[in-house]
């Protein structure tokens, strides 16, 4: 059974993943409209940028799964 410090933990966890994926989001968007707006920007300097950010959603994905297998841990 999940104590209240322990939902408190993760519901603080859970807020700063949010928070995480929002600025993974603000980058993704910042690429697409640079893209779109400037002639100097150029998809070879957009393909790092997206690289980082497709490594970044990767390791958010590894930490949710984890945090999933721990929750159901302790709900045993």
């Amino acid at each position: 059974m999940i104590k209240d410090n322990e939902k408190e933990r993760l519901l603080k966890h859970v807020l700063n993943q949010k928070l995480y994926f929002s600025e993974i989001e603000e980058r993704l968007v910042r690429v697409t409209f640079s893209l779109m707006a400037d002639n100097v920007y150029t998809i070879d300097r957009a393909i790092p940028d997206l690289i980082k950010i497709i490594n970044l959603l990767e390791l958010e994905h590894e930490a949710i799964m984890l945090e999933i297998n721990r929750i159901l841990e302790l709900s045993n």
